[in-house]
Parts: C-alpha cells; sequence; structure tokens
C-alpha cells in the first residue's frame, strides 16, 4: 500500500479550522481508489523543529502508489488538492510514503511486511 501524508501545521483560528478540515474531508474520501483514511490529532511535539508545530496528521492509503498517484490526479484530487491549499493558506506539507507495518510476530525478526 501507498500512502499520502498530510502534515496541517498549528491554525491560527481553531473552528475556522475545523470547519474547512470537514469540507475537505467530503472532497478527499471521493477520490478514486481510496481504501483506508487515518486521522491523528497531534498532542505533543517530542522532538524536531518547525515552525509553529504541527496539529494534525492525515493519511490517506491506497492500495499502491499508482493508484495514488491516480486518484490525486483524478476529478476528485485536483478539487480537494485546491480547496486545501486555499483553506490552509499552505501551512501544510504533504508526504507520499510506502505502508509498512509490523505486528508482534515481526518484533523478533525485526521485519517490516508490506500490506
Amino acid at each position: 500500500m501507498h500512502k499520502l501524508i498530510i502534515l496541517f501545521k498549528s491554525p491560527d483560528a481553531e473552528q475556522a479550522f475545523q470547519l474547512g478540515w470537514q469540507k475537505f474531508l467530503a472532497l478527499a474520501e471521493k477520490m478514486p481508489g481510496l481504501r483506508l483514511e487515518t486521522v491523528s490529532r497531534v498532542e505533543r511535539m517530542v522532538f524536531g523543529k518547525t515552525e509553529g508545530g504541527y496539529a494534525l496528521i492525515h493519511e490517506l492509503l491506497f492500495d499502491s502508489k499508482e493508484a495514488l498517484e491516480a486518484a490525486m490526479q483524478s476529478p476528485e484530487g485536483a478539487a480537494a488538492g485546491k480547496f486545501l491549499q486555499s483553506f490552509t493558506g499552505g501551512k501544510v506539507t504533504l508526504l507520499i510514503a510506502e505502508h509498512l507495518e509490523a505486528g508482534e510476530k515481526d518484533f523478533v525478526r525485526g521485519v517490516l511486511r508490506k500490506t
């Protein structure tokens, strides 16, 4: 699997951010091939440097890198991306990553498996 990871910087206005993020969710969830979505609210930054910190990590998972790229280039992906940039004022970071997982049985061997 591959995923689009969206790192949202801490917003200036929380209520406006929540409204914008809900609209973004509605757009992003229409992207073709979307298999799984995860959201993590950042409680604190333990180490690293970023101006203003991060408030939210949103992950959109697809079966493959090709499926992810096709979704981003689709009309639905383009609409979600355009709205994302406008409502965040560019205070967002996007990453593409291969998704790997390790379960308890993998810990002993130190092996990550592709999902």
